[in-house]
């Protein structure tokens, strides 16, 4: 089923879209048994990071793991807030299997999108549009196990040509992580090169 939620440029509609997300949130950790959330935002600030900050408790009692890729690393706040969450999540995950940055402006043209275990996702707009001037028009998809699919494929192709978060913007001064959090990759994933083809599944499109 598949429900399209329209701008109008309101406060009011960004609250309402953020209680979706927590709605959605909550019916996937109701049914979600050690499933896996995958995340591609514009920012820590997304509604889909909040809702994710949320319900972190729930989460992590359903065995939830989630990675995320952000196109804007700020406000630094949210973006320590929503690192440790995910560390939370999975206790032994380095860093950077946890959260990769989009910094390529290349790949701005990707839409945000989460996928929500096998059978549900969402697509909202562009991560390169300025939030103030976004197309607000979202889709939220359940019982979509070939949108989820094709959205996983994506997240992977984007994943892979993202680059690492620096360690000094994800933990701050009383942030508590597990052993191993920051243990990073020797090298960091390989950029997008306009010589190179593009992976199955690029770039990003709406489902």
């Amino acid at each position: 089923m598949r429900v399209v939620v329209e701008s109008e440029g309101s406060k009011d509609l960004r609250q309402s879209e953020l209680r979706r997300h927590l709605q959605m949130m909550s019916r996937f950790v109701e049914a979600a048994a050690g499933a896996s959330l995958t995340m591609i935002l514009r920012s820590p600030a997304s509604d889909p990071a909040k809702a994710l900050i949320g319900m972190k408790g729930a989460l992590e009692r359903a065995g939830v793991r989630a990675r995320v890729i952000l196109a804007h690393i700020a406000p630094e706040d949210e973006l320590r807030e929503l690192f440790a969450d995910l560390s939370a999540l999975s206790p032994r995950e380095p860093a950077h299997g946890l959260i990769r940055w989009a910094r390529n402006p290349r790949l701005l043209d990707a839409h945000e999108q989460v996928t929500y275990g096998d059978i549900m996702c969402w697509s909202g707009d562009a991560m390169r549009r300025d939030a103030d001037k976004r197309n607000a028009l979202t889709l939220f998809d359940e019982s979509a196990g070939d949108a989820v699919r094709h959205g996983r494929l994506a997240f992977e192709a984007l994943w892979s040509s993202c680059a690492l978060v620096p360690k000094g913007r994800l933990m701050g001064p009383h942030t508590t992580l597990p052993h191993g959090a920051f243990e990073q990759a020797d090298e960091p994933p390989v950029g997008v090169s306009p010589l190179r083809p593009r992976p199955q599944g690029w770039p990003l499109v709406r489902h």
